[in-house]
């Protein structure tokens, strides 16, 4: 049984964890992510130190945010880690250890997650929605990443879903993620809510016109997915989708708009990997590329 050094680095945290060739997660940690590149450096050096002897390293397999050319270790794009991008970030890896390592968008590391163990483990073709912040995902054939000419594959948050507002405010990201179901929630009742004061007042009419807002909105942008991509299977993702109602909100939205166009059923589940998602999805990638 081999073992990855896995690191997932993010905006406030850098997690971490070995993980075996099986997808078994034998560990998650996590430290606060450094202020500057040279403070990232020395952060994966200690991570690296701090290996047990006994796990036998066969490389290590990053996650990151933005834009990743992981062919080339160049990450593009904007991200809340400035000093990542455009610049040989694989390579200053590479030249510290002497071991494989690989690159991939932290989207498309948990995407990968859930093919490999999670809720579309022997799906062939299937798209990962996570909503949270924002709107993002992945779609995966055959275990290849669609990461997209300009890498930006799977930002379904950029989709425009109502042309009647300004751009951006009618892209998926601006009227179904999670942050502007609560906002619409706290303005209208006129109070500042979290989401999980939304579904302790999901009896109130107010946040019940609001929830099925949301749901109609990820229903319709979901029903694009399948029409454009044709996946086997759509994964709801993001903290919210912990809530089983959810996902029944928003596939009985599916289910309506199935039967107004006379179209199949469109399989719709939610994510099985959470906090451990990146991490797992990395090490996968990281055994069919390295």
């Amino acid at each position: 049984m081999q073992h990855y050094l896995t690191i997932d680095i993010g905006g406030t945290s850098i997690k971490y964890g070995i993980v075996q060739s099986d997808g078994t997660l034998l560990s998650n940690k996590h430290v606060p992510t450094p202020a500057t590149w040279d403070g990232l450096l020395e952060q994966v050096d200690l991570i690296f130190n701090e290996t047990p002897a006994e796990a036998s390293i066969a490389g290590i397999a990053i996650s990151a945010p933005g834009a990743v050319d992981s062919a080339s270790g160049v990450i593009h794009g904007i991200s809340a880690l400035p000093y990542i991008h455009d610049r040989p970030f694989l390579q200053a890896f590479k030249n510290r250890y002497s071991l494989p390592v690989t690159v991939l968008n932290d989207a498309n590391a948990a995407a990968l997650a859930e093919g490999w163990t999670g809720g579309a483990a022997s799906t062939a073709r299937y798209a990962t929605v996570v909503i949270g912040t924002g709107v993002g995902g992945a779609f995966i054939d055959k275990n290849e990443v669609m990461i997209g000419s300009h890498f930006h594959g799977g930002e379904f948050g950029y989709w425009i879903l109502d042309p009647s507002l300004s751009h951006p405010d009618g892209t998926w990201s601006k009227v179904g993620a999670t942050a502007v179901l609560v906002k619409r929630c706290s303005d209208r009742l006129g109070r500042p809510l979290t989401g999980k004061d939304i579904f302790k007042l999901q009896t109130d009419p107010v946040v019940q016109e609001e929830l099925e807002r949301f749901y109609r909105w990820n229903a319709i942008g979901i029903y694009n997915i399948q029409f454009s991509l044709d996946p086997e299977r759509i994964l709801i993702g993001g903290g919210i989708s912990r809530r089983p109602e959810v996902r029944d909100g928003i596939k009985r939205h599916l289910d309506e708009l199935c039967d107004a166009f006379g179209t199949f059923r469109i399989d719709v589940e939610t994510c099985q990997h959470f906090n451990e998602a990146n991490l797992i999805g990395a090490a996968r990638f990281h055994m069919l590329n390295a």
